[in-house]
């Protein structure tokens, strides 16, 4: 993230009310395990260090063959959450398209890191 990036991502975070649940959506799909779960888990350390609860995707821990079982348990979890945040990337991932308009269509609170 740029310095202007993140002087604009903090100012916007200062506005927002705290206590609220985020859950983290982005490319896990074709990254590797290792290199997803770092980007996801600076994500979240970032955000729960601004006072929010922090929802992660199952699918950083499950077997990529149960793509379909697991999307289905991550929606349910999004689904109780306050928030979506997209990591960068978020555009190669099915399951965080299938997120993303979710959260639309629902009127959700989308923000694009």
């Amino acid at each position: 993230m740029t310095g202007m990036e993140n002087y604009l991502f903090t100012q916007t975070i200062k506005f927002l009310p705290m206590n609220r649940t985020v859950y983290i959506a982005g490319q896990i799909t074709g990254v590797p395990k290792e290199q997803a779960a770092e980007k996801f888990n600076t994500m979240a350390a970032r955000l729960a260090g601004m006072g929010y609860n922090v929802v992660k995707p199952d699918a950083l821990y499950e077997d990529p063959a149960m793509w379909s079982a697991t999307a289905r348990a991550d929606i349910k979890k999004m689904l109780e959450c306050d928030e979506v945040h997209l990591l960068p990337g978020w555009q190669q991932c099915r399951g965080a398209q299938l997120k993303r308009d979710i959260a639309l269509r629902l009127g959700m609170e989308l923000v694009y890191h």
